[in-house]
């Protein structure tokens, strides 16, 4: 599994790419629909050792939790994950939305 704990926006960008965009999911260790979206997540990339995605926890990283959404667009929601394709649109899910069916549609 490859889940990447990010402290900058710089460790964002230099996550390798999925599908030609970057995944980062941002994650609340206090919230058990997160705990859940955290599992299907990992549960996913156990098959994908190659896959990267980036690791926020936004209970102890707010401000670049704050400063990603900014920077991509788009509301803050935890659990959430975002995938920021290299036209600069972001596509992103929250709660029980985030699963494989989601995530292997990005294309």
């Amino acid at each position: 599994m490859s889940l990447v704990p990010v402290a900058r926006m710089d460790d964002i960008y230099r996550l390798g790419r999925f599908r030609g965009g970057i995944l980062v999911f941002k994650h609340s260790t206090r919230c058990s629909i997160s705990t859940a979206a955290h599992h299907r997540v990992t549960t996913w990339l156990s098959t994908r050792p190659e896959v990267e995605v980036g690791y926020l926890d936004v209970r102890s990283q707010r401000p670049l939790s704050n400063e990603l959404a900014e920077a991509w667009s788009v509301e803050h929601q935890s659990p959430q994950l975002l995938w920021f394709r290299e036209d600069g649109s972001v596509l992103h899910e929250s709660h029980f939305g985030i699963d494989t069916r989601w995530i292997e549609s990005l294309n």
